[in-house]
């Protein structure tokens, strides 16, 4: 036996700061597991320490996993604030590059990365496109979608590192088999492997589209052969075109669909099945900021179950930015509301210019992965920037510590930050904080069983995790909307009439000023539905109109009767509330009025009437930077209506 030092002389009764891990066995810190374990290898002989190859190893979701990003784990905080992970790109980039005949233009990339622990082999399964004429006319079957020809490619490593082409012999291309390529005509898909399919030959799936609103499934027993496209069924004319992904819920047991939404800009939107044939759109999930508007969106969204929530990949388009593309962070307690942990701070940057992956950026999809205590995150980088279909991607490799995506920080790093956590519910074991840095740790006893733990961070610390406890209430904690708006002093009421003209208000197809009636009257041919839009006072209403409240007053008239009377509100131009009213439109003029509070949460604001457009903003998000004003009649079959005036008074 290998002599071992006595426990007493490496567990103490405080809690020791040690790299990425701090311990705290049961009602009492003892110090660190981990300097017991180096002292036990340091007493073993020479041949006895040789050390394995580090493995990867899958990270499952646990319920007693819980990230310091998810609010629900935070009571308070003092001098700390969250910050993003840092990533290091592997000093190999890119590790694949496109340089076959056939990967004529391996675009976005679109990389769906797995890890087999059985054959204990890396899998990567990754886009390819046809853009050049005489590169389709050398498909075995030539064959186009969007005007280009599709490949799904397959490539593997044994250490992450190192990637290798199998020559497969499924699909000739130029009359030569000896390639990797899997599949064909697959637009934009995502590949995972289903642990708990029963059905052999569907572990693997496939999920692609060939066109807004065309899904596409197929299923394979070992990722490479694949069989006949399925057409699934419940996806909305809108719902494609980016790289699609998806999973088993490890939670519900059912499958997850990510993919875009495109209502005149890009949103990302969930589906849901419980048999991978029939969906369920769950709409918008996530979209981007009031500020950015539609010159920054959000383009694909590759999320995966970790901790006790989710994570994702989420990358952002930045139109009026060069067309690029980077990749942020996004969270969600429960994979239908999601939001960005670092808005404006990219998870993966891109690179200088001229740089590998400094125009583009596509993080994989897939289930996370550890090697050596370091998340591996797989990438499409590419150093042009979003344009055209021919351009090409290489896989590129970061990593980041276990859980360090994103951590509490001290914002003033001359002064010691504190992080105090909600009541959280032991499980038994040991309590693990995920850190760097110095960081100390004091539990605090509750009642019930329950603990608390304040964390002191010094400067340059970051703490990332808790392991080994739940929330003692894990109900969801919407994003702080700030507190309601104070009431100001109130300016004179705004009335939009039509005495001299059209008050700046505009229409689309046909908007007429009727002098003599002191109102324009609006119409719209082919069924389509008129409306009027003007900009009474763009802004935030809460202090430009003062007051605690805003009563809306529209006049108009149909020519015939139907429909109801409604008016929407825009966040600038981009998404609305509306409020409909219930009275019957006819042909005589009537006056419609409804009151609004700025400092209304969403549940409020609804409760009210009011309705949330699908790709909206929050109730005060969207006062506090109100554009747009639309009033149109709704529910009827009026192509014309009359509009008197808008009234704004604030009360």
């Amino acid at each position: 036996m290998f002599p071992f030092p006595p426990l007493s002389a490496v567990l103490g009764p405080h809690i020791t700061r040690c790299g990425l891990r701090h311990f705290l066995f049961s009602r009492q810190a003892f110090g660190v597991l981990l300097a017991l374990v180096s002292l036990a290898k340091a007493s073993l002989p020479a041949c006895a320490q040789s050390p394995l190859p580090p493995q990867p190893v899958a990270i499952l979701p646990r319920a007693d996993h819980l990230l310091m990003l998810d609010r629900r784990v935070i009571a308070s905080l003092e001098n700390a604030r969250l910050v993003v992970g840092i990533p290091r790109k592997d000093a190999n980039n890119p590790l694949l590059i496109p340089d076959q005949p056939w990967e004529n233009a391996t675009n976005n990339y679109y990389p769906n990365v797995a890890w087999d622990p059985v054959s204990r082999v890396w899998n990567l399964w990754y886009k390819d496109v046809l853009a050049d004429p005489e590169a389709i006319a050398k498909m075995d079957v030539p064959s186009t979608v969007h005007g280009v020809g599709w490949y799904l490619l397959h490539a593997t490593s044994r250490d992450g590192a190192l990637w290798t082409r199998p020559e497969l012999g499924l699909h000739a291309y130029d009359h030569n088999a000896k390639n990797n390529i899997v599949a064909r005509d697959c637009p934009n898909a995502g590949v995972f492997l289903d642990e708990q399919e029963t059905d052999s030959a569907r572990r693997y799936k496939m999920m692609y589209d060939v066109g807004l609103g065309n899904p596409r499934v197929r299923f394979s027993p070992d990722g490479v052969h694949w069989g006949e496209a399925v057409e699934p069924k419940g996806f909305r004319a809108q719902q494609g075109d980016t790289h699609n992904n998806g999973f088993r819920d490890p939670w519900t047991g059912k499958f997850l669909w990510f993919t875009k939404l495109y209502l005149g800009e890009r949103l990302v939107s969930r589906l849901e099945s419980d048999d991978f044939l029939n969906w369920r759109s769950s709409g918008v999930v996530l979209r981007s900021g009031i500020n950015e508007g539609k010159e920054t969106q959000t383009y694909a969204l590759t999320a995966f179950p970790y901790a006790n929530g989710y994570l994702g990949y989420l990358m952002l388009y930045h139109v009026k930015a060069g067309r690029t593309v980077d990749c942020e962070l996004a969270w969600s307690a429960d994979s239908v509301h999601w939001e960005r942990v670092a808005p404006g701070s990219p998870l993966l940057p891109n690179g200088p210019a001229g740089s590998y992956d400094s125009g583009c950026i596509y993080a994989q999809a897939g289930a996370p992965v550890s090697k050596d205590g370091r998340v591996q995150i797989y990438y499409g980088g590419s150093s042009t920037p979003h344009l055209g279909w021919k351009r090409s991607g290489s896989l590129c490799l970061a990593t980041l510590p276990e859980d360090g995506f994103a951590g509490f920080s001290p914002v003033d790093p001359a002064r010691k930050g504190t992080v105090l956590t909600v009541p959280l519910r032991p499980q038994g074991g040991a309590i693990e904080v995920r850190s760097e840095g110095a960081v100390e740790v004091k539990r605090e006893e509750l009642s019930e069983g329950l603990f608390q733990l304040r964390i002191v961070l010094g400067a340059g610390a970051k703490v990332y995790s808790i392991v080994g406890a739940t929330l003692a209430d894990a109900s969801p904690r919407p994003p702080v909307e700030g507190a309601p708006a104070r009431e100001s002093v109130k300016r004179e009421p705004i009335r939009v009439d039509f005495k001299a003209g059209t008050a700046g208000w505009k229409a689309l197809d046909s908007f007429t000023h009727i002098p003599e009636q002191e109102c324009v009257r609006v119409r719209r041919g082919k069924g389509l539905r008129p409306f009027a839009f003007g900009e009474p006072l763009p802004g935030n209403w809460p202090e430009q109109f003062g007051g605690a409240a805003l009563q809306i007053s529209v006049r108009l008239r149909t020519p015939e009767v139907g429909g109801v009377a409604r008016v929407e509100i825009f966040a600038k131009d981009i998404a609305p509330w509306y409020f409909e009213w219930k009275e019957t439109l006819s042909a005589e003029w009537q006056t419609f009025q409804t009151t609004i509070q700025y400092g209304w949460s969403d549940a409020q604001a609804k409760a009210a009437g009011w309705t949330r457009s699908e790709q909206g903003f929050s109730w005060r998000e969207t006062l506090e930077h109100a554009g747009r004003v639309v009033v149109m009649p709704s529910g009827g079959s009026a192509e014309t209506f009359d509009l008197g005036h808008v009234l704004f008074e604030p009360k």
